[in-house]
């Protein structure tokens, strides 16, 4: 178990200045750089040290996994539509390709680029953008999933 040690001083650490349902950002880069040195299958522990109330406690529990889950949800919607994207692509670049091979002139080269293209838009989104958000998707769902516990500062 990986473990994320965190020394709060006030509670403006915590919650984001507008709205203290929301975690502060600086805490929620600072836990999610920290969690990226995780092996895939070991789990987080998130030790925070300060002075709280058992209610405090409580609600800094619920907007961590809050945060987290809120994000993690985020990014599975865009995973859902992002797959109807990608499949509208494929269809658009093969049809592009059959009318190419159905077109005799320069404007047949045109359809046959264009359908290349399109396909390749859809890998690359696959490659990069789509192993990029599974890996940062993991990140939020271990986080949301972290045991927390707190420690009194003296």
């Amino acid at each position: 178990m990986k473990t994320i040690n965190i020394t709060i001083e006030s509670h403006n650490d915590i919650y984001n200045k507008f709205n203290d349902e929301f975690l502060n950002d600086e805490l929620s880069n600072f836990l999610l750089d920290s969690s990226k040195s995780i092996k895939p299958k070991e789990k987080i522990a998130i030790n925070i040290k300060g002075k709280f109330t058992k209610e405090e406690e409580d609600k800094i529990k619920k907007v961590i996994n809050n945060h987290y889950n809120h994000k993690y949800g985020h990014l599975k919607q865009i995973d859902k539509y992002d797959d109807i994207y990608r499949l509208i692509l494929l269809i658009i670049g093969i049809l592009l390709i059959i009318i190419s091979e159905n077109l005799i002139s320069f404007i047949s080269e045109l359809f046959l680029i264009a359908g290349w293209v399109v396909i390749w838009e859809m890998v690359y989104d696959i490659i990069f953008n789509q192993l990029k958000r599974t890996k940062n998707k993991n990140h939020y769902q271990k986080l949301a999933q972290a045991q927390i516990n707190f420690e009194t500062k003296r």
